[in-house]
């Protein structure tokens, strides 16, 4: 009789930037477990995948599960596969990245385990139709995919029990249904169940079931450590599969496709799984997505509609998410500049060591969970979206290097529509600093990268409408600890603390520094916290013409005029807002000049405000806080200080953030705080400050206005010397 073939992939990764004990929890929860009963169990075969990033803290941290890993590679038990070193994204970054990302793994996987990959995991399984090219050009025979690929391809459910190929201009590349319904039963089900579903092929002829998912599932997930392991499931589970021998076998990809010819060939549509494309759509669309899913699973055959519902593609989270557009565009530029330069350098070179570990910090910037959101996705979590941006910034500075540029070399500026979204913006880098200025979005800036600490030092985010809002709203008056139970993680709806719906307020505004606010002097702080400032919107974000000015480093006038309204009268405003950036060594000064002029009059008050967005990651850390007149306040501060003088200090990142005002102006400090959606439920997340130096003016002052604010960013001393 001909044995069904059960082909798993167990795929392992950490994010770069993540905390060592979040590592070594998932490690002891899942990894560790997982390989010792496998180990136990040597007529189990498989396929192990694990990111490279992963591999080296393994490696560094517990060498002795690198040493079961080789035991069962020797064995013929487990094969190893390959993919993006960093576990990027594939379709969002250049083809000579791709390559040089999966050769990466593949190279550590010959040096440390004898065997070059013949596969590769696909990032969130986020597929487009151009990647065979690369990764066949990069070595790859096979990638794993979910069903919902191919069933969305047109294909019937039974026939995804085998192998297909496609192709992209000539060049060929094996894909492989992962079976969805083995996802939702592996380890969720009892062993049965999935039996259940592998004896529907048993009469077929070299039927395959793969399956492709995470191993985070066994053990990190809520509730799972005790169910698989405490509980005794994974063992059940390789006992049940040792016990249905007669007409089952377990099997590596690479040794199923070695002796079983593909189907025939296909070509697919942009795809990943479901819930990532759920995520992916705007939160009324993501709603609406949702709510056809559940309506057609109660209907009459459903399943015929379902298989045609794909939701959004990977790509929107660059439109729904400006920030994770920033990062992808700044990391093209460096990939640019990179690779420029790569015919000029002369290998052995100091230049072109310099250059390969520019390239080893760019590979590394295209981490992907940064870049997304969804339960698992990291864009909410400030010191994932903070590793990338470091990255990038080591991999500038090494490129100056190679280019040649010093302290003595003049700023370069550049105005081009970085990111793509229709507007110009301004780069400017100098020899330590480098800012990115909006004039369309009110002149605003939304990066400062500060070479000494290799810190971003706005790197912030926009609260806007999610999805699970409304989950939130519901849950927030019952916090609950993650409960134990084999739940899958999308089912499950967990809150860490009560009441986290009064958090939930939008923003009118990308959180970028610089941006003005014209607003009634009757407002207080609590208005600034609380988004009721009324202030002028087109001063705020409108679009501001640009004129750079001859000036030491770099420096741009932006002009703008609005009507402003107050107590039943109309002004009409002419804003100035001059804008310069010097070096002088280390340090790096960023001044803004705010001119405001009017020919009317009006009885009320008005008050001016400069908008600044500094996110030093902590908000609670005794190493990093706010200190004006002596006295230091935590990060997580809000309120009001009156001082001409506000300094920001992070130890952990040593640098210093200087703030001055001429004249004195009145400090309003506020986090920003979001509510993400994670593994373990909803939490609070700090992204930063909003620090509003206000000055307040009388009638009839507005006539002519002008304020001055000086940022000095340096690097931060010991006073008391060591580290």
């Amino acid at each position: 009789m001909s044995k069904v073939s059960l082909a798993l992939v167990i795929h392992s990764h950490q994010p770069v930037g993540n905390f060592d004990h979040v590592i070594e929890d998932a490690y002891h929860k899942s990894y560790a477990p997982f390989v010792r009963t496998l180990h136990a169990h040597p007529r189990i075969r498989l396929s192990l995948h694990f990111s490279g990033i992963l591999l080296e803290w393994l490696e560094h941290h517990h060498p002795e599960y690198f040493q079961q890993l080789r035991e069962l590679v020797g064995r013929g038990q487990v094969e190893l596969v390959g993919g993006g070193y960093y576990e990027p994204i594939l379709p969002i970054i250049p083809d000579a990245d791709k390559i040089a990302q999966v050769s990466k793994l593949a190279d550590y996987l010959r040096h440390h385990f004898g065997r070059a990959p013949r596969g590769a995991w696909i990032a969130e399984r986020v597929w487009e139709p151009t990647l065979p090219r690369p990764l066949a050009q990069a070595g790859v025979e096979y990638v794993v995919l979910d069903d919902t690929h191919f069933l969305a391809a047109g294909l019937e459910p039974w026939q995804l029990h085998g192998s297909f190929v496609t192709e992209e201009d000539g060049h060929p590349l094996c894909l492989v249904p992962s079976a969805k319904a083995l996802r939702y039963t592996i380890p969720f089900q009892e062993p049965a169940e999935t039996l259940k579903i592998l004896r529907e092929e048993i009469n077929k002829h070299d039927a395959l079931f793969a399956m492709g998912d995470d191993c985070e599932k066994f053990g990190v997930w809520p509730g799972t450590y005790d169910h698989v392991y405490k509980n005794g499931w994974l063992e059940r589970f390789f006992k049940a599969l040792e016990g249905s021998q007669d007409w089952l076998e377990t099997t590596t990809v690479a040794d199923y496709l070695r002796t079983h010819a593909a189907v025939g060939r296909i070509y697919l549509p942009t795809a990943s799984y479901a819930e990532m494309m759920e995520w992916s759509l705007p939160p009324a669309a993501s709603a609406d997505f949702k709510a056809c899913m559940e309506e057609s699973e109660h209907i009459p055959n459903g399943a015929r509609f379902q298989r045609f519902l794909r939701g959004g593609l990977w790509r929107n989270f660059l439109t729904r998410y400006p920030e994770s557009n920033h990062i992808q565009k700044q990391m093209l530029i460096v990939s640019q500049r990179l690779h420029k330069l790569e015919s000029t350098v002369e290998r052995g070179t100091e230049s072109a060591a310099l250059l390969a570990d520019a390239h080893t910090h760019l590979l590394s910037a295209q981490c992907n969970d940064p870049y997304w959101h969804g339960v698992f996705g990291g864009l909410y979590a400030p010191h994932l979206r903070s590793a990338l941006l470091r990255n990038l910034i080591q991999a500038e500075f090494q490129l100056d290097q190679v280019e040649g540029r010093d302290a003595t070399s003049p700023a370069e500026i550049v105005t081009a529509d970085f990111d793509q979204d229709g507007q110009q913006e301004i780069l400017i880098r100098q020899s330590i600093s480098g800012m990115t200025v909006h004039p369309a979005d009110g002149a605003t800036v939304s990066s400062l990268r500060f070479q000494p600490s290799n810190a971003e030092l706005v790197n912030s985010l926009m609260r806007r409408p999610e999805a699970y809002h409304e989950l939130v709203r519901k849950q927030a008056a019952s916090p609950h600890a993650p409960s134990e139970g084999p739940a899958s993680i999308h089912d499950q709806v967990l809150s860490k603390e009560a009441h986290l719906d009064s958090l939930l307020r939008y923003d009118r505004y990308a959180r970028h520094a610089f941006r003005s606010y014209v607003f009634p002097s009757s407002k207080t702080w609590k208005d600034f916290e609380f988004l009721r400032l009324d202030e002028n919107e087109t001063l705020a974000r409108g679009a501001w013409n640009s004129t750079p000015l001859k000036s030491p480093g770099a420096a741009f006038e932006f002009r703008n005029s609005a009507d402003v309204h107050s107590d039943g009268c109309v002004m009409q405003l002419d804003a100035v807002k001059t804008l310069t950036s010097k070096v002088s060594g280390s340090a790096w000064q960023i001044e803004c000049r705010s001119s405001l002029n009017t020919d009317h009059s009006c009885p009320s008050g008005m008050a001016l405000g400069l908008e600044l967005v500094l996110n030093l990651l902590a908000p609670d850390a005794h190493d990093r806080y706010f200190l004006s007149k002596d006295v230091r306040r935590p990060l997580e501060f809000r309120g009001e200080i009156g001082s001409s003088r506000l300094t920001v200090v992070d130890e952990w990142q040593r640098v210093k953030i200087t703030l001055e005002t001429r004249p004195q102006a009145t400090w309003w400090i506020v986090p920003i705080e979001t509510i993400s959606q994670s593994e373990l439920g909803f939490e609070r997340v700090y992204q930063g400050s909003a620090i509003l130096a206000v000055w307040k003016i009388d009638p009839p002052a507005w006539r002519n206005v002008s304020c001055f604010l000086q940022m000095e960013i340096s690097p931060w001393e010991n006073p008391y010397g060591g580290e």
